[in-house]
């Protein structure tokens, strides 16, 4: 019966002595400016138990993240966080991320924070692809830009790398332009990709408009 007590009493110690994470959170929501290339979060967590914590490995869902500890172990009582760094250009919508995040605590091992970020969509063309069928007639085909904030918003100039392709894009008081694309000849199959440079808030990206000849 003491062999017992002694076992239960070994085994309570050895459960509190475990480290735990507790986390302020593991989804957070936000929503970008327009025209905003990165946004930075964090996630704040506390090692609530009495055993150091480590973290042992951070795997984003997606290359256009960047994650990083503030540091690599967490005494007993220690708050840390989680910095997560989002590249938004390129998206629009919602976008949701994730990071899996590996420790060596025996009671939460693994954890999965999730981002949600809601980006305007400051620039929408249609369609993103110009299609001609081989031996078609090379006429100009026209994919419509609309600008929802004129105010943060400039249309600049269209770039095409492909000789055998024309842009040319015609801006409109009223916010909804065109881009029109018309091959050399569409005696062979070919392809292009048009660049439509915008300045959104004072920094430039770029816009991609697929043409092919299939």
């Amino acid at each position: 019966m003491k062999v017992l007590v002694i076992i239960l009493v070994f085994l309570a110690r050895a459960i509190a002595g475990q480290a735990a994470l507790e986390w302020k959170t593991t989804e957070l929501q936000q929503t970008a400016e327009p025209g905003q290339e990165m946004l930075r979060v964090t996630f704040s967590f506390r090692n609530s138990g009495d055993a150091p914590v480590r973290i042992l490995a951070l795997d984003p869902s997606c290359s256009c993240m960047s994650v990083a500890p503030d540091k690599p172990v967490y005494a007993p009582g220690e708050s840390g966080e989680i910095r997560v760094d989002l590249t938004l250009v390129g998206y629009s919508g919602v976008v949701r991320r994730s990071v899996a995040v590996t420790t060596d605590d025996a009671k939460s091992r693994f954890s999965d924070l999730t981002l949600t970020v809601q980006i305007p969509e400051v620039v929408v063309i249609t369609p993103r692809f110009l299609f001609w069928g081989v031996g078609d007639k090379p006429d100009e085909k026209a994919a419509k830009v609309v600008v929802t904030d004129p105010k943060t918003t400039t249309l600049g100039e269209v770039e095409c790398a492909n000789v055998h392709f024309q842009a040319h894009l015609s801006i409109q008081p009223n916010g909804t332009s065109h881009l029109t694309v018309r091959p050399v000849d569409t005696r062979q199959t070919d392809e292009a990709m048009v660049h439509l440079n915008v300045t959104i808030g004072g920094r430039t990206q770029t816009y991609v408009i697929y043409a092919a000849i299939k």
